[in-house]
């Protein structure tokens, strides 16, 4: 039997805090929330001590720019010159947090 570990008022302020409406589904999510928790869970109690750490399995590195075509770019100028606002060669956009 699954551990429940997260509860309705969990899963609603999950909710608010993520701006997603999920009225009318907050027993579906906690038992998505739990299940996907208690599937961590056992993970958790996998012994990895002599399994090599991995950062990035494929072995593959920049594979979306070609050295061979550095031109193929835009300069800091050219991918700002439509922006709304911008200061030292950033998009300025509003806040996506609140505080």
């Amino acid at each position: 039997m699954e551990k429940k570990l997260i509860d309705i008022e969990q899963v609603k302020k999950v909710a608010k805090l993520t701006g997603l409406d999920i009225s009318g589904q907050e027993e579906r999510f906690v038992e998505l929330f739990n299940e996907t928790l208690n599937y961590v869970e056992i993970l958790g109690e996998l012994n990895t001590e002599e399994v090599g750490a991995t950062y990035h399995v494929t072995g593959l590195n920049n594979v979306f720019q070609k050295k061979e075509d550095p031109a193929n770019t835009l300069s800091a100028e050219e991918t700002l010159k439509n922006a709304k606002d911008s200061i030292n060669n950033l998009f300025i956009t509003k806040a996506v947090f609140e505080r």
